[in-house]
């Protein structure tokens, strides 16, 4: 059903001025019906409404700077100005809908996000300063690599600065600029050179409003400059972005801008498509932790092949970086036994054996060097696995699920879990709560999972994760984009993270490996990092 198109064959640009036109009280009653109709079978069709309640709530925040921002209160009484109270009853049916899909497909309003999304709101800083390449600041205090940003005005007078929202979006802002941080995803860019990377997807990620729009990021990369006299120009880099005239607020014209694409806003509100772009566009994010860790060598932290022989002694004691054997954690039916691994294929190519972990066990093993998460640092973690019962179903009807975690052995609390839920997701677990992919994966298994987990003292944690079925390529360098991306900062951990554990919960799952590392290439290709 949510693949249905809408019934009536308009294309995108009307699609979404219709929307609008519906959250300013400007639809005839018949489109009205036909909007909820389509909204109910279309899922993109939810996707850009959801964006639209968004963009409405934040321009009319920006517009009444002192009204309490609410998307439902912002907008339910619009369409009353003109049709009066026969629409009230489907207007918020169809706000409800709304609200309900801006919940779902958000997972920062997951109940066990809304702690953490309370916390970014109501936090003073809301960004950081991840990197200053010859900066020279406006103002009394300049800034320093690592300083928090809370909302508020900068003023660049020279140089490149590189701003890390916490949302998760990089902003490269070229000198003589001035940048007015509203939030964790919105700025406003006075004049200057800006350039944006959001590094995954989402409903509504980030916007960069200039003095005559708002420039909706669509998964991409795009540039903005804006010049002292109001003229501005959007060019798209990568991907594409909604720009929205915010001068018209009653009736916004919407223009979709794809890779390669140059937009020209006059001060007056006009606009020019040009042929391409003449500005040059700063396209380097990185920072200067992250030109470290291109110079530091890939390094094992710690890696279990398991055996590749039944007869192997100290089974449970094998492979590097470990200060002890696996044991059960678990209490109850939990088994544990070593099976072949097929049809699981290792890393290093052999089929050996692997750790068959049955119903609702754990198994836990510790490092021997603690990850510390109040350092700045990123760690790779690897493994296989595979699911013996893909169909089975316990008493409750639940289907198996696996995680493998980093936990501390003086914090219980401090947990980072990642692994396969019962229908096949790619989940990712906290204290805070937990967070699945966008859609399932179309295979069943076996898979070999790749995690990568960024530590920030500041921001929290952020986790990556993909996976690969077996027999398909397993890239040598990381991607540049990852399939899943939270898309909340985790809570942050402060006890060291010392355990690795393997938990199963309903019918059992095999583990052929699993490798803990400080690069891709470590956990990828352990045998060329391995003494």
């Amino acid at each position: 059903m949510d693949d249905i198109p809408p019934s009536d064959e308009v294309s995108e640009d009307t699609r979404v001025a219709r929307i609008h036109r519906s959250l300013c009280g400007d639809l005839e009653p018949e489109e009205f019906r036909q909007l909820e109709a389509d909204l109910l079978t279309s899922k993109s069709l939810r996707s850009a409404f959801v964006r639209a309640v968004s963009l409405d709530s934040h321009l009319r925040e920006n517009a009444f700077p002192g009204a309490e921002p609410s998307v439902v209160t912002q907008v339910a009484f619009a369409p009353a100005r003109r049709w009066g109270s026969v629409f009230i009853p489907s207007l918020a049916a169809l706000l409800m809908l709304g609200a309900f899909a801006y919940w779902w497909m958000n997972p920062r309003l997951a109940p066990e996000s809304r702690q953490p999304l309370a916390a970014a709101v109501t936090a003073p800083a809301v960004a950081t300063l991840a990197d200053a390449r010859n900066c020279r600041w406006g103002g009394s205090s300049p800034l320093i690599v690592e300083s928090r940003i809370a909302n508020g005005s900068l003023e660049l007078v020279s140089g490149v600065a590189i701003i890390e929202f916490d949302a998760g979006t990089r902003l490269a802002l070229r000198g003589p600029a001035l940048l007015e941080i509203l939030g964790p995803k919105t700025a406003r860019l006075h004049r200057g050179n800006a350039t944006v990377r959001c590094e995954h997807g989402g409903i509504y990620n980030f916007s960069l409003l200039t003095p005559t729009s708002t420039v909706i990021d669509l998964g991409t990369e795009f540039g903005v400059a804006v010049e002292a006299t109001g003229e501005a120009e959007v060019h798209v880099l990568d991907g594409a972005v909604e720009v929205v005239d915010s001068q018209q607020t009653s009736k916004p014209t919407i223009r979709f801008l794809e890779e390669g694409r140059t937009l020209q806003l006059s001060a007056s509100g006009g606009e020019t498509m040009l042929a391409d772009t003449t500005r040059q566009w700063v396209r380097d994010y990185t920072t200067a932790a992250d030109r470290h860790a291109d110079t530091v060598p890939p390094r094992l932290l710690a890696r279990d092949p398991f055996p590749t022989d039944i007869s192997q002694t100290g089974r449970f004691s094998l492979g590097t970086g470990w200060k002890s054997s696996w044991w059960q954690a678990s209490a109850g039916p939990g088994n544990f036994s070593f099976v072949p691994a097929a049809p699981i294929a290792k890393r290093d190519g052999s089929d050996g054996l692997a750790l068959r972990v049955g119903g609702w066990g754990e198994m836990r093993r510790v490092l021997s060097e603690p990850i510390d998460p109040n350092i700045n640092q990123t760690v790779y973690l690897a493994f296989s696995l595979d699911r013996l019962a893909q169909q089975r179903r316990d008493k409750s009807g639940r289907l198996s699920e696996a995680t493998v975690l980093i936990r501390s052995s003086e914090d219980p609390m401090a947990v980072l879990a990642m692994g396969l839920s019962g229908l096949n997701y790619w989940v990712v677990a906290d204290q805070g709560g937990w967070e699945r992919a966008e859609r399932p994966v179309m295979s069943k298994g076996p898979f070999f999972v790749v995690a990568k987990i960024e530590f920030h003292p500041q921001r929290g944690t952020r986790i990556s994760m993909q996976g690969y079925e077996k027999g398909a390529p397993v890239p040598s360098a990381e991607p540049e984009t990852w399939p899943f991306v939270t898309q909340r900062q985790h809570v942050k951990i402060a006890a060291p993270l010392d355990t690795i554990a393997l938990r199963v919960r309903t019918s059992p799952f095999k583990f052929g490996e699993i490798s803990l590392g400080n690069s891709w290439q470590a956990v990828v290709n352990p045998a060329s990092v391995e003494p």
